[in-house]
């Protein structure tokens, strides 16, 4: 069945053709355990976000950061805490085996993607576009409309 996530048609032929499937056990033990993975990382992240936006202040109103740094810093937190926010609201729908909590994942994905382009982290935007579109693809199936 066609979805109309962006993207989406088009990517499925790269991570689902020309990439290695993953065996069973594997999709299902990731369908099972990460929901539960991602909750505690998003928990953990929530926490650095606190610290960051602290110091993130702080090293501003002293001068600690270069002259323009601080905007590219809080966008980036910014769209961290967006994504963060999502993966708390996929969980439930990922442990219930939802295609809802696999969309969430999916644009969170694609919203970190644009943050690490922003930022000019050309190599986290190819080894994680690469990683995460290969593993979400690859646990799609498992996940029920």
């Amino acid at each position: 069945m066609k979805s109309g996530l962006i993207l989406e048609n088009e990517l499925e032929p790269i991570f689902l053709g020309k990439f290695p499937p993953f065996p069973e056990e594997v999709k299902e033990f990731l369908v099972k355990y990460g929901p539960y993975v991602m909750l505690v990382g998003a928990i953990f992240t929530l926490f650095g976000l606190l610290a960051a936006f602290g110091f993130g202040t702080a090293a501003l109103g002293i001068g600690m950061m270069a002259y323009g740094s601080g905007f590219n810093m809080y966008v980036g937190l910014l769209i961290a805490t967006v994504i963060m926010v999502m993966y708390l609201m996929a969980f439930s729908p990922l442990r219930a085996r939802k295609r809802a909590g696999w969309n969430l994942l999916y644009y969170a994905l694609i919203l970190s993607l644009i943050s690490n382009l922003l930022q000019l982290a050309l190599f986290a935007f190819i080894v994680g576009g690469v990683i995460g579109f290969w593993v979400l693809f690859q646990i799609r199936e498992k996940y029920i409309f």
